[in-house]
């Protein structure tokens, strides 16, 4: 029978590469030249690059950011976490 436990199921690559894409739902609270603040359910690590996509018809495909600071707060009794970003270019 094919498939058992002594079979390899997978195989791993040692050069192998990836990008792990993981869309969180934030809202946003502020949007300057160089600056986003936005309020999301999970917390962010300073210094991490993430890409804002705000779903309006004309707005920007995205916008590449940096976490500058990630705070968190209650909001209507539930803990959320206040995201500073400051905008990079790439």
């Amino acid at each position: 029978m094919f498939g058992r436990r002594s079979h390899a199921r997978f195989n791993l690559h040692p050069s192998s590469e990836g990008v792990l894409r993981v869309l969180r739902d934030v809202i946003v609270q502020r949007i300057d030249n160089n600056e986003v603040i936005a309020i999301g359910r999970e917390a962010a690590a300073v210094g991490e690059l993430l890409t804002v996509e705000i779903a309006e018809a004309d707005a920007a495909p995205g916008v590449s950011v940096r976490v500058v600071e990630s705070r968190p707060i209650i909001l209507d009794g539930a803990v959320r976490h206040q995201l500073r970003l400051q905008r990079i270019q790439i």
